[in-house]
């Protein structure tokens, strides 16, 4: 059986793991990221994690490795194996990851890839998970902020610049709250975890009766909230669900998927407190599209990351 590795890059851990060609992982590892260090020494990071996943991977049956795949936040120019910006390596600019990463492996002669960690996350329900079986594909991650992928006959799509699917910053809200991106409205200013929390706290300071502590809020304990009744919670992520609902009609009338995929923490709220909320708004607001678009949880949870990056190995 081939095999491929994955790599989750992300601004605490570097994830990795081995993918067998049924979608099994094993050789799990998690190391810090270490941002502070710089760009070099989390690449001799990520090269030093390779080498022993590539390790433990010689030990007991023989295993054929076809390559490496790396997801990582932000602007990424897959082609060239090129960070352009992330929000989560401040100070990183047009950095060429793949390159040092490569210098790090010596005599390591396995080809390697790189794509946004949303990209490679559709990917991987692609292929392993929510979307086995469909064509056209996008993908929402509700986290800290809100990320997008698109699939097009089973291929990601990167647009002209590689900036396609950034799906978060879809306005739903015209002269709305203000997104980190700079816009007003976007869906991010709504569904990220900080901005839920903003919305929750604001409430609160307007004398809305709650049982939530504004001090040290988090979405999960609005969802607890939520689910113990209480009403100023419910309405947070009613109001959540109705702007993702609102987002996914623009997406679903101009690309025409024929599933959207959700997952990240928000999406954990589940289908009482939140995916019935969108599917309303969605069902109230979208043309009737012969096929329509399902909108379901993804199934791949903290898997997803490196399932998908160790796709684009096979992909490739």
């Amino acid at each position: 059986m081939k095999y491929s590795i994955g790599i989750d890059l992300g601004g605490t851990d570097i994830k990795a793991g081995l993918l067998a060609a049924d979608g099994k992982l094993s050789c799990r590892m998690v190391v810090p990221t270490r941002v502070d260090e710089g760009a070099k020494a989390i690449a001799a990071r990520i090269a030093q994690t390779i080498c022993q996943v590539v390790e433990v991977a010689k030990k007991g049956v023989q295993k054929e490795i076809v390559g490496i795949g790396l997801g990582a936040p932000g602007l990424i120019i897959a082609d060239s194996g090129i960070i352009h910006f992330s929000p989560n390596f401040p100070g990183w600019s047009d950095i060429p990851l793949l390159d040092y990463v490569t210098a790090e492996l010596d005599d390591l002669d396995l080809p390697i890839y790189i794509d946004n960690d949303v990209n490679v996350m559709v990917l991987g329900e692609l292929h392993h998970g929510a979307g086995i079986g469909y064509e056209n594909v996008v993908a929402l991650t509700l986290g800290t902020g809100v990320g997008g992928g698109v699939v097009i006959d089973r291929k990601v799509y990167h647009g002209s610049w590689n900036t396609a699917g950034e799906l978060g910053h879809t306005v739903v809200q015209p002269n709305g709250r203000k997104c980190g991106c700079g816009n007003h409205g976007c869906l991010e200013a709504y569904a990220g975890a900080r901005h839920i929390v903003e919305r929750a706290q604001q409430q609160i300071a307007k004398g809305r009766k709650t049982c939530l502590d504004p001090e040290a809020l988090t979405p999960k304990q609005i969802a607890e909230a939520a689910t113990a009744g209480d009403k100023l919670a419910l309405d947070i992520f009613l109001e959540t669900g109705k702007y993702i609902g609102i987002a996914l009609t623009s997406i679903a009338h101009i690309l025409n998927p024929q599933i959207a995929i959700i997952g990240g923490g928000i999406a954990a709220a589940g289908e009482n407190l939140l995916f019935q909320h969108i599917r309303e708004e969605f069902k109230k607001r979208a043309m009737d599209i012969p096929g329509g678009m399902e909108i379901v949880p993804a199934k791949l949870g903290n898997d997803a990351g490196l399932v998908g990056a160790a796709m684009l190995a096979y992909n490739n």
